[in-house]
């Protein structure tokens, strides 16, 4: 579903275009089409259920597309009046959906730092074949030098959301 939205920010007008593409797996073709089609993306993830395989598809679809994706947690509410959570448990649940959501995240930079560095190591050896020597190679990864800091979500960040919807608050 698409729906265009004018925004008012201080004097300056825009006009947001927004996609609305089912979570659901049956629907993956129509998610990868929206994300080519968007400059951002909002992952929503039920606080309950945590991160879903089909969550794990569009982070990698949104990755794939250089998109910045915001993540809201949603159905905050859930947690308290159906599961009774302590304020403590709640809390970390909240954070194990995040580091859950983060290691997938850190998957697809590991796996992009691991291609570019196996493409440098290709060209090098072939560099080297041209040249007729005979050198040591240096097969650490990369991971190590590469700053992933911008990636991971963080409420500090201030690339979380947690919401309920059915309440109509967020923060």
């Amino acid at each position: 579903m698409v729906r265009v939205t004018p925004v008012c920010l201080g004097d300056q007008e825009y006009l947001l275009n927004l996609i609305d593409s089912p979570g659901h797996v049956d629907f993956s073709s129509e998610v990868s089409t929206a994300v080519r089609l968007c400059d951002g993306a909002i992952v929503v993830v039920d606080a309950v259920e945590g991160v879903c395989p089909q969550t794990q598809v569009v982070l990698r679809q949104a990755w794939l597309e250089n998109i910045k994706p915001v993540l809201v947690i949603n159905k905050i509410d859930r947690l308290i009046v159906e599961l009774k959570l302590t304020s403590l448990e709640a809390y970390t649940h909240l954070q194990k959906i995040l580091e859950q959501i983060n290691a997938v995240t850190g998957t697809l930079f590991a796996s992009k730092v691991l291609e570019e560095r196996a493409e440098k190591v290709k060209e090098e050896v072939n560099r080297d074949k041209d040249l007729g020597g005979g050198q040591v190679y240096d097969w650490s990864t990369g991971l190590e030098e590469a700053d992933d800091s911008h990636l991971y979500f963080s409420p500090e960040q201030g690339n979380v959301v947690f919401a309920s919807a059915i309440d109509g608050w967020g923060f």
